[in-house]
């Protein structure tokens, strides 16, 4: 093979399928089970194998492990991949490279010491704290509305926060409006009140420390910490957890993160932009608990009813799966035939955490690929707001559970008043509800009068989230 050839995924992919084709079964499934995590690492990044460096290895390491897959599985599945990368250096389809085996000797040594943040539960609990503090209307603990403000704005220093004063806040992110709100006093120069003016900068420094300590020691750490790093690496545990490669992350939070990432992990040596958006996507996991709407692509070849399949049988927790499609009429003869067909081709969307997008994909990547802010690698998922999800199934009349026939606090429209009509073909053209069909049975129909341009008038039958009331 050429050594000058730039080999693609599938052509590595092929090879190395070829290369253990004639092994003994139970290792042919250990290394096709290596491939598949490969795979899904590779498709998901939008990463070729032919750039191949210890930084992707790394963080292909880190993201099994923050998928809760054991070292020894992961020193496996690397070791595995070395022997294969060795089979395809010496076809001159890559540079000699041991990676792998580095990356998995590391990870071996320190097995019994992995940062507290790639356990599950331990970055669950910490976020569960912050998630409450956000919420928080009453009382509130003044070092978790640092951690807050810091976490908010990708981990800035604390004592960068300790020291911000009322009259000269920065531009920050609107989620933090909040924070600041509840703890400024036009009597104190400080936003925050550590009575800062009393205390030296070591002082300073030892009171937020202990403060922080305070919060998280009994969730995810049993000694004395660095805040700083700590709140580092929470945010490098949440990005990564949300689709972010951990050398990315850490090249932007500019420092260290021990406590979320093992020894091997370097930052990138050159981030192309994007920490605003990954900023938006941390903070989205911190302001609400709930679920949101996504959307996927159906790889060429795949069925919804498999993707189905797969995610029941695979997924937990499963996604809410939305479909939709319309019933077409086809006449055969003599006889009437019933079609479905989607009303966006091979598009199928999904409801789900954010936090759970990245271990959903890393089990059905192969079968779809989910939309992202921008068309670059790396980019945050793409979150379909609220709103705009309401009026999409506004629009082809197909509903689900999350969308209420009655909103809480909306007014149902009453004869003669003016309406919005926003099913699909309707233009957001105007009407007037002449009639309530089925009214307080729970599925009640509104008769509502259109006219056209030339005068011309005619009625539709429509769900109530179908139409919007004109107030005014």
């Amino acid at each position: 093979m050429s050594e000058n050839k730039r080999y693609s995924n599938s052509e590595f992919s092929d090879f190395f399928r070829t290369k253990i084709s004639g092994m003994a079964p139970e290792s042919r499934m250990r290394y096709r089970k290596t491939l598949s995590e490969l795979d899904v690492f590779l498709i998901g990044h939008h990463l070729r194998l032919s750039d191949l460096s210890q930084a992707m290895v790394s963080d292909w390491a880190v993201e099994m492990l923050s998928r809760s897959l054991s070292p020894a599985t992961v020193a496996r599945h690397l070791n595995s991949f070395s022997g294969l990368l060795k089979n395809a250096a010496k076809e001159g389809m890559i540079s000699p490279v041991d990676y792998p085996r580095t990356v998995s000797k590391s990870l071996s040594d320190s097995a019994d010491a992995l940062p507290a943040l790639l356990d599950g539960k331990a970055f669950n609990a910490c976020m569960a704290v912050l998630r409450d503090a956000m919420k928080c209307t009453g009382g509130f603990n003044i070092y978790e509305d640092i951690v807050l403000f810091s976490m908010l704005n990708g981990a800035l220093p604390i004592e960068e926060v300790a020291l911000l004063k009322v009259g000269s806040l920065p531009q920050c992110k609107p989620a933090c409006q909040s924070i600041i709100d509840r703890n400024r006093d036009s009597r104190r120069a400080y936003l925050f009140d550590l009575r800062q003016s009393y205390l030296t900068p070591r002082k300073l420094r030892e009171s937020l420390s202990e403060g922080v300590r305070d919060i998280f020691r009994k969730h995810a750490m049993s000694a004395d910490f660095d805040a700083d790093a700590f709140i580092r690496s929470l945010w490098v545990a949440a990005a990564i957890r949300n689709g972010l490669t951990a050398s990315e992350a850490v090249a932007y939070v500019g420092g260290s993160a021990p406590y979320a990432l093992p020894a091997f992990c370097t930052p990138a040596p050159d981030v192309a932009g994007g920490k605003d958006a990954w900023i938006d996507t941390v903070n989205s996991t911190l302001l609400r608990d709930m679920p949101r709407w996504y959307a996927m692509h159906l790889r060429r070849g795949v069925s919804f009813d498999e993707l189905r399949m797969e995610i029941a049988d695979k997924c937990t927790p499963a996604p809410e799966l939305f479909y939709p499609c319309e019933t077409i009429v086809k006449r055969m003869g003599n006889r009437k035939v019933m079609e479905e067909h989607p009303f966006i081709a091979s598009t199928a969307f999904f409801r789900t955490r954010p936090e759970c997008v990245l271990p959903l994909f890393s089990i059905i990547g192969e079968m779809a690929w989910c939309y992202r802010t921008l068309g670059i690698p790396g980019a945050p998922y793409a979150v379909i707001p609220t709103r705009d999800m309401q009026r999409f199934q506004g629009a082809i009349g197909v509903f689900t559970p999350d969308v209420e026939v009655m909103p809480l606090g909306r007014i149902s429209p009453k004869p003669g008043e003016s309406v919005i009509v926003l099913k699909a073909g309707f233009g957001n053209r105007t009407g007037e509800v002449e009639e309530v069909i089925n009214k307080g049975c729970g599925s009640a129909i509104f008769r509502v009068r259109l006219a056209t341009d030339t005068g011309y008038e005619f009625r539709i039958d429509v769900d109530e989230r179908q139409i919007e009331r004109i107030i005014g």
